[in-house]
């Protein structure tokens, strides 16, 4: 009966049957005495079936023709023709992830993936199952949903997350000189999981430095209408300081790098992929011509951070050399880069790599600002009331004075609403991997994907699961993890902002303590509502472009309390 369905669709489009169609039809013959009930497959194992019978199909149907036009007084063109399509029919025997039906060659999923690329992974969710392939901008990648999403961020001796984004964004290209993710990755794990408690005071009084300066005084009520450049601009000041340390961190060129330079990474991306549908290889080599001769968007951000951070970079070596052990290091990023002798052969000013440094801080930079900037303009008023009576509550025990660690540990509710602002604030898929299997990989739902096969996670499946985050997956409930004792900067199953596995985000601790310090700070010292118009409330409103989650529009209105927590 699966047979007899396959070839009918074969023959008339307008009959063609999706695995979950062939499971509805076969049910109704059971139903109708024609199968036992216990004889209907699962709409898995249909499909299954349908992609291994599909290249049985296609490797008869080419036998078939080949030996046909052997028959045949034919061209020897024909028969080269006839002998390649019969060798790429035969390439590959996998048992693939089933490729969902679009409608234009050529063009596959693309115009849906990027007009409305949370629509088409619903539909295709549900009619193909949980992992599946599209036919996106030249290439086929392969989307895995909640239950296989973990197997891929585990496997990192067959998928590969860095390969995976430079084949999608050419972010080698523009930093050039940064020869080694992984080390530099490194470097921000060691000094941020090592360090965080004794940056603890820094952050929280550059944050209050940058709110004083950006939001002010509100004796009146104060609306800012671009609340995500606002707080990119608070985030600059401590995040600068953490980085670059505090002798290069108040320049205000370095700072106005610091707000700007993920823009300009982002201007070489700007170019429509047209060149995309013929192979992806053609638009990554014309978006990269200009790299090639000589511009770079972040040429002038690379020779501002290294006119600063040099003559640091060159009294830091030459005290240390004085000094020796009685030399105490900065407490900063920068100096994690000098303390590694590759970077600083024999402490010699004249050999530092000042090039790698200064793309290592672009880099770090990039992530920084995108990851607290990007989840930090959540606002639900509603909450606010009582995330102020929790912040009054730790404010009165440490009296006013500098927060701990500890008192920023006991930030409970609020570390369950950041970390419900940072599950919204992902897009709708994401963390593409490449896979470097030597040939092939096996899921452990039995589908095999090539060697070289993009695979990008399903983050809406994750989030939009009952199962995973409770009732009404889709609305915001600030208290969602409470009940589980989730910190924000925890990886979980249902929770892949920060990614997972030896991979994860390196600097989760530093963001979120980071927004919590704001946040807290900003409860305490002011009044916040949402515009209005009229009478009504201006709804923010959450848009995509394409996968990725635009910024949040709508003002937000500060005005001081009337009585302010000293």
């Amino acid at each position: 009966m699966l047979e007899q369905m396959f070839l009918q669709g074969k023959i008339h489009a307008k009959d063609r049957m999706m695995a979950k169609d062939m499971h509805v039809r076969l049910k109704e013959f059971a139903d109708n005495g024609e199968l036992e009930q216990d004889e209907v497959p699962k709409v898995s194992t249909i499909q299954r079936w349908i992609s291994q019978y599909h290249k049985t199909f296609l490797d008869q149907a080419t036998r078939t023709a080949l030996q046909s036009n052997l028959g045949e007084d034919i061209s020897e063109g024909r028969l080269i023709l006839a002998v390649v399509f019969f060798k790429l029919s035969r390439r590959t025997k996998l048992n693939e992830p089933p490729l969902v039906y679009y409608r234009f060659p050529i063009i596959g999923h693309t115009w849906s993936f990027v007009t409305d690329c949370e629509k088409l992974m619903l539909e295709s969710r549900e009619k193909y199952g949980e992992t599946f392939s599209l036919y996106v901008l030249g290439q086929v990648m392969t989307v895995v949903g909640k239950e296989t999403t973990h197997e891929v961020l585990k496997k990192d001796q067959d998928f590969n997350f860095n390969e995976g984004f430079r084949t999608l964004v050419p972010f080698h290209s523009v930093f050039s000189h940064l020869t080694s993710l992984d080390k530099n990755h490194k470097i921000i794990r060691d000094y941020v999981v090592g360090k965080l408690k004794y940056l603890t005071s820094r952050l929280q009084k550059n944050i209050i430095k940058a709110i004083d300066l950006y939001i002010g005084e509100c004796v009146e009520p104060k609306v800012i209408r671009d609340p995500p450049k606002t707080l990119s601009d608070i985030i600059a000041i401590p995040i600068a300081n953490i980085i670059v340390g505090e002798d290069c961190c108040n320049y205000e060129d370095i700072l106005e790098t610091f707000k700007t330079l993920t823009h300009s990474v982002m201007k070489i991306f700007f170019v429509p992929p047209i060149l995309s549908f013929i192979h992806p290889w053609l638009h990554k080599q014309f978006v990269t011509i200009p790299l090639r001769f000589g511009w770079n968007p972040i040429s002038n951000h690379r020779k501002l951070i290294i006119s600063r951070i040099k003559p640091i970079i060159e009294k830091r070596l030459y005290d240390k050399k004085r000094l020796g052990d009685a030399w105490i290091a900065p407490l900063d990023a920068l100096q994690c880069y000098l303390d590694d002798p590759e970077t600083t052969p024999d402490l010699d000013p004249n050999n530092v790599n000042y090039n790698y440094i200064a793309d290592a801080i672009g880099h770090f930079i990039v992530a920084a600002m995108a990851t607290t900037s990007d989840s930090a303009t959540q606002n639900k008023q509603q909450y606010w009331q009582e995330l102020y009576q929790e912040a009054q509550n730790i404010n009165n025990q440490y009296d006013g004075n500098e927060l701990t660690s500890n008192d920023i540990a006991r930030m409970v509710k609020l570390d369950n609403f950041v970390k419900e602002s940072l599950r919204l604030s992902i897009g709708v898929v994401g963390l593409p991997h490449k896979c470097i299997s030597k040939s092939y990989y096996t899921f452990a739902n039995e589908y095999q994907v090539p060697s070289d096969r993009i695979v990008i996670l399903n983050f809406s499946d994750t989030n939009n699961d009952e199962e995973l985050q409770g009732p009404n997956p889709t609305e915001f409930n600030a208290y969602r993890h409470l009940e589980r004792n989730s910190p924000a900067s925890k990886l979980e199953r249902n929770f892949l902002t920060f990614g997972g596995g030896k991979h994860a985000c390196p600097g989760r601790f530093l963001a979120v303590d980071g927004i919590k310090v704001f946040l807290h700070k900003v409860i305490l010292k002011y009044d916040i509502r949402t515009e209005t118009k009229g009478t009504e409330n201006i709804e923010t409103k959450k848009v995509y472009f394409g996968p990725l989650p635009g910024p949040i529009k709508g003002g937000i209105v500060f005005e001081n309390r009337k009585e302010i927590a000293n």
